[in-house]
C-alpha cells in the first residue's frame, strides 16, 4: 500500500510538470527540476564553500532573465587558500547589469552576509533567499523592490570556519580603515548602487530568541530612520516570526557595567572580580557594517541568528535566519513608496542642512549610552541556567558573540526534556545614546597632498574629494592640541585630546585636496576628519594623525565664504 501511495504521489508530481511544461510551450523533457541551494544538495552536512557558491549562481543565472551576477571584489591569497571572487547578484523586476539600469521608483535593498566566516548560517540564509526571489515564491516582490546579495564576503573565513579574514581582520570592525578587501567591496557596491535599505547578516550565541534585527543607532543618523525601522519594519518582523513560533527580539549586546567594548581595540585581558552586566543596543560606531551605510541616511539594519555554530544544528538555524530575512523584505517591499519618500527625502535635507551649516546642526563625534527614566528596566526571557542533567545538550551560561572565546565553564547542562526557559529582569538597561562632544559642520576640509592614504580610504567609504588646481591661501580653522594622552590600543581614540581653534590664512599648494561637506557624507566627512572624534582616523595608528602638545592637528577647517575652486578627484584603481 505504501508503495502504491509513493508511486502515484510521483505521478502526480510527473503529470503537473508535464501540464506546466506544456502551458509555457515546452516540452516534457524541457521541465527541470528546481534548483536547490549548495546547502539543500548537501543535506546541510557541509558548510558552502566559494566554489559552490560561483556553481550555484551559474545555475541559477542561467534560468533567470532578471537576475545579473557580477564580481564586487577578489580576497587575498594565502599559502593554504587561493584568493576568491566575491559575488553581488542583482535581482530586479527589469534586469540592471549596472545602477543607472534600476527602477529608482522601487527601493534597493542590499544584504551582505558572512563577513565573520563562522557565521555560517548567515551565507546559506542569503543563497535561500536569493533562490526564492530568483525562481521561487519570492519572485513577485521584485515588482516592489530591487534586490542586492552579497552572500559570501569572507571566503577565507568560511573556509576556515574561523571569524577573521586571510589577514586576521574583523571584518565588521574594519569600515573605516577599509584593509580587508571584503569590506571595500560591501562599500563600492553602496557607493555605486546606494541602496535605500541594507541589512548585514550575522549569528550570535546560543540565545532564546533565535532572530534579532537591530537598526541604526549613531546619533548623527536622523530619527526619522530608527522611529520607521522600529515602529515599522521591526513591528512587521515580530509578527510574522510570532506566527511561525520563531522567538524574536531586537538585537542587544550584554557587557560590563561601565566598560564599552564597541570600538574593536584589541585590549590585553584583564583580571578582575565579578561585574554586574549592562545591557544596550548595538554600537554607536561607524567601523561596522550597519552604522557606515545608515551614516549616509539609509534604513540600514543587522541580523543575529542564534547558533551553536555547529553542522549538527545548520539547517535549523538557517531556516530562522532565512525566515528572519524574508519577514524583512516583505515588509520594506509592502512599505516601499514610505521608503522610498523617506530615505529620499532624509538624504535631500542632509544637503541642504550641509549647505546652511546652521549651529543647531552639529555633527555629534563622541556619544554614551544612556538609561531611559521611563523604561528603568528590561524584560526579557532567556534559556534557564539551572544545572540539570543534560539530556538535552548543554546551553551558554551567558550569550557569546561568534568568534569570542568560548571554554567548557561557558555552558551548564540543558534540563530534561529541552531547555527550560525562564524570565530576565534587566536592572542595567542603556537604551538611549546621548552625544557628549559635537562640532558645528564646516564647509569642508583641507588636507594636503601627501596624505595619499587618507584621501583613499575616504574616497573608498564614499565620500567625495577635490583638489587644488593652483597654489593659493584661502581661509581656515587649524586645530592647536593643548592637551593629549594618546590611546593605548589601535581602533581606540586618544584617551586625552584637548584643541583650540584658531583662524589662519593657510597657504595650499596645486594638488592638495578638499574635502567638501555639501554631499552625500556630510556627516561622514566630520566624524572621520576632526580629531576629537571617537570614530576618525585619529584613532588607528596606521595614519599616525595624533600630534604632541602643542603641535597642529593636520587637517585643517576651511572657512571661507564661497566653495574653492577645486577638481574632482578621482580614485583611477577600483
Amino acid at each position: 500500500m505504501k508503495r502504491a501511495i509513493r508511486a502515484s504521489s510521483f505521478a502526480l508530481a510527473m503529470a503537473g510538470a508535464f501540464l506546466q511544461a506544456a502551458a509555457a510551450g515546452q516540452s516534457p523533457r524541457q521541465v527541470r527540476p528546481p534548483i536547490k541551494t549548495p546547502a539543500e544538495e548537501a543535506n546541510y552536512l557541509a558548510y558552502t564553500q566559494a566554489e559552490a557558491v560561483a556553481s550555484f549562481l551559474s545555475a541559477l543565472a542561467a534560468r533567470t532573465p532578471e537576475l545579473r551576477v557580477s564580481t564586487a571584489g577578489r580576497t587575498l591569497p594565502t599559502g593554504e587558500y587561493g584568493a576568491r571572487d566575491i559575488f553581488l547578484a542583482v535581482l530586479a523586476g527589469r534586469p540592471a547589469a549596472a545602477p543607472a539600469d534600476l527602477d529608482r521608483s522601487k527601493p534597493t535593498v542590499l544584504f551582505t552576509a558572512a563577513q565573520h566566516g563562522n557565521e555560517q548560517s548567515a551565507k546559506e540564509a542569503a543563497l535561500w533567499l536569493l533562490r526564492d526571489l530568483a525562481a521561487g515564491d519570492l519572485k513577485p516582490l521584485l515588482a516592489k523592490v530591487n534586490v542586492l546579495i552579497m552572500p559570501q564576503t569572507n571566503p577565507y573565513g568560511n573556509f576556515r570556519d574561523v571569524r577573521a579574514n586571510e589577514l586576521g581582520l574583523d571584518m565588521n570592525r574594519d569600515h573605516v580603515k577599509l584593509e580587508a578587501e571584503g569590506v571595500r567591496a560591501i562599500h563600492r557596491v553602496f557607493t555605486a548602487w546606494r541602496p535605500e535599505v541594507t541589512i548585514d547578516v550575522h549569528e550570535k550565541g546560543d540565545d532564546y530568541y533565535r532572530v534579532s534585527i537591530g537598526c541604526v543607532s549613531n546619533a548623527n543618523i536622523a530619527a526619522p530612520l530608527q522611529d520607521f525601522s522600529r515602529r515599522v519594519v521591526l513591528a512587521d518582523v515580530e509578527r510574522a516570526l510570532k506566527g511561525k513560533n520563531i522567538a524574536f527580539f531586537e538585537y542587544l549586546v550584554t557587557e560590563e557595567l561601565g566598560v564599552d567594548t564597541s570600538s574593536g581595540a584589541a585590549r590585553p585581558e584583564e583580571r578582575r572580580g565579578p561585574r554586574e552586566e549592562m545591557k544596550r543596543y548595538s554600537t554607536t560606531d561607524l567601523n561596522d557594517g550597519r552604522n557606515s551605510l545608515g551614516v549616509f541616511e539609509t534604513l540600514s539594519f543587522i541580523q543575529e541568528g542564534a547558533s551553536r555554530h555547529d553542522l549538527e544544528t545548520l539547517k535549523a538555524r538557517t531556516a530562522w535566519q532565512y525566515s528572519g530575512l524574508r519577514a524583512f523584505l516583505e515588509s520594506v517591499a509592502g512599505h516601499a513608496p514610505e521608503v522610498v519618500k523617506l530615505v529620499g527625502g532624509l538624504r535631500a535635507r542632509l544637503l541642504q542642512r550641509a549647505a546652511s551649516r546652521a549651529d543647531n546642526d552639529p555633527v555629534h563625534l563622541r556619544m554614551e549610552y544612556a538609561r531611559d527614566p521611563a523604561a528603568p528596566e528590561l524584560r526579557l526571557r532567556r534559556f534557564a541556567r539551572g544545572a540539570a542533567a543534560p539530556a538535552a545538550g548543554r546551553v551558554l551560561r551567558v550569550d557569546k558573540k561568534a568568534g569570542e572565546t568560548v571554554t567548557a565553564a561557558d555552558f551548564v547542562p540543558a534540563p530534561p526534556g529541552g531547555a527550560g526557559v525562564e524570565d530576565e529582569v534587566v536592572k542595567h538597561w542603556f537604551p538611549n545614546v546621548r552625544p557628549t562632544l559635537s562640532v558645528t559642520r564646516p564647509r569642508g576640509y583641507i588636507v594636503r597632498g601627501g596624505r595619499l592614504d587618507i584621501v583613499e580610504t575616504l574616497l573608498a567609504l564614499g565620500v567625495e574629494v577635490g583638489m587644488f588646481e593652483r597654489d593659493a591661501v584661502v581661509e581656515a580653522e587649524a586645530y592647536e592640541v593643548t592637551a593629549v594622552v594618546p590611546s593605548a590600543a589601535d581602533y581606540e581614540a586618544p584617551a586625552t585630546i584637548d584643541v583650540a581653534a584658531r583662524a589662519v590664512k593657510a597657504p595650499v599648494k596645486k594638488g592638495d585636496f578638499y574635502v567638501g561637506c555639501v554631499q552625500p557624507a556630510a556627516n561622514l566627512a566630520p566624524c572621520l576628519l576632526e580629531p576629537q572624534s571617537a570614530y576618525g582616523l585619529v584613532r588607528y595608528w596606521k595614519f599616525n594623525l595624533v600630534p604632541e602638545a602643542g603641535g597642529l592637528f593636520e587637517v585643517l577647517r576651511y572657512t571661507g565664504k564661497d566653495a574653492p575652486a577645486v577638481i574632482p578627484y578621482r580614485p583611477w584603481r577600483p
